[in-house]
């Protein structure tokens, strides 16, 4: 099996990512847990509402990856390291001549949006921002190590970016520096993975200066639709995901905020653990659907595993609430054990939702991303308005990963009718 592996390039490089990207989401599980455990609840509930925050609006970075990943890969299969060097300084001068406005627009309304998260501070913010920003510029860098196949050294920046956050972000919380210093502890990991990917690149940036032409434009082509769709496709997930833990910030007390935000994360176990399902899945769907071959066995094989792992999950959430927040976070929390089961639920219906959008793109199923869209502004609406306790918020989600399971189903009968 090693060696078949060793000798499979795509083999290989999957599992020198998948082993990459795991211990990056080890490591910042770890970060969410210790982090509970060491500050007070109100602290950890804007901790965790600012970390959704910038899930969300992390999506332009994961889809500039993308944008990167593709031409890297062609310069690659040419051998070009120059014009790989010019690609990455061209996406770099946009990147600064597109988001420096948009970062400083951000920080004009900080104060508006620390208000509407009833943060005191606008500091935590301005870190978030410009954590962001350099995420943008991060994001070059990792997609061209990418396009290379410099897998394991795109793992190695990963790694390095969380095991950083997790360490400072312990140094601050031991120096009395709080909300403050965890924030600044994310800002130090986007430092670290972008040094380390440059570091990792400078076998282009030895080949700069024998380059004799520049990049004038960057003509997207034939992948213009695939990245606008999968811009909203990531999007309306980590919308779905997320908008409740900051919507809760905004709606309920610190005390509640806090407690949310730890069923949150205790319950997401679940979401992490059968998340590689998901992708998996849309690597050999696509393969499938290339060679137009039958997905549907690997469509049901992927959900029936996925829902075993979770129904067990969800059972024992809600056989021993109470022990397992308590094993996680102490008894800080005990309080709310009985919601954590439901909040499980939550999770598993998001877990499936993420699951069919997976395998819908990879068949260039499209339409659905904007339904599932359309459903997170519902509930991000509902629950601004009518989400003022857990039990509502809660009650919302639950309906609104429903709602989007459900209108994802004419899609899935859609593209499993032409193997019948």
């Amino acid at each position: 099996m090693l060696r078949k592996i060793k000798n499979n390039a795509f083999a290989r490089n999957s599992l020198i990512l998948f082993s990459g990207s795991m211990v990056n989401n080890v490591l910042n599980y770890i970060f969410h847990l210790v982090v509970g455990r060491m500050v007070s609840i109100e602290v950890y509930g804007e901790t965790e509402s600012l970390i959704s925050l910038m899930t969300i609006i992390s999506v332009p970075a994961a889809t500039l990856i993308m944008v990167m990943t593709r031409y890297a890969a062609e310069y690659k299969a040419q051998n070009d390291k120059k014009r790989s060097y010019e690609l990455l300084k061209y996406f770099n001068k946009k990147v600064l001549r597109y988001g420096t406005p948009i970062f400083i627009a951000a920080i004009f309304i900080t104060p508006y949006v620390s208000s509407f998260l009833n943060i005191e501070s606008n500091i935590p913010l301005f870190i978030v921002w410009s954590s962001m920003l350099l995420s943008l510029f991060s994001s070059g860098a990792y997609g061209m190590l990418s396009g290379w196949q410099k897998f394991k050294e795109a793992g190695w920046a990963l790694i390095g970016g969380g095991g950083l956050k997790l360490i400072s972000a312990l140094g601050f919380i031991a120096l009395g520096i709080k909300l403050n210093g965890l924030m600044f502890s994310f800002f130090l990991s986007a430092v670290s993975t972008y040094v380390i990917s440059l570091i990792c690149l400078k076998f282009i940036f030895k080949a700069k200066e024998s380059g004799d032409y520049e990049i004038k434009k960057i003509d997207l082509g034939p992948i213009k639709n695939t990245v606008a769709t999968f811009f909203m496709g990531n999007l309306a997930i980590n919308a779905l995901g997320n908008t409740d833990m900051v919507l809760a910030k905004h709606n309920l007390s610190d005390i509640e905020a806090g407690q949310y935000g730890a069923l949150t994360i205790v319950s997401k176990i679940i979401f992490f653990a059968t998340g590689v399902v998901a992708s998996v899945l849309f690597s050999m769907s696509a393969e499938h659907n290339h060679k137009k071959a039958n997905t549907e066995k690997l469509f049901f094989g992927a959900l029936y595993l996925m829902m075993a792992v979770s129904a067990i999950s969800a059972a024992i959430y809600f056989i021993a609430p109470g022990l397992i927040l308590f094993i996680l976070f102490g008894a800080k929390y005990s309080a709310v054990a009985d919601y954590l089961g439901w909040f499980a639920i939550m999770v598993v219906l998001f877990s499936v939702v993420n699951l069919t959008m997976q395998y819908l793109l990879s068949l260039h199923q499209t339409k659905v991303v904007y339904g599932l869209l359309s459903v997170a502004i519902l509930e991000a609406i509902a629950i601004l308005f009518l989400g003022h306790t857990i039990s509502a918020i809660l009650t919302i989600g639950i309906v609104a990963q429903v709602v989007a399971l459900v209108g994802s189903l004419p899609f899935i009968f859609k593209s499993l009718q032409k193997y019948e």
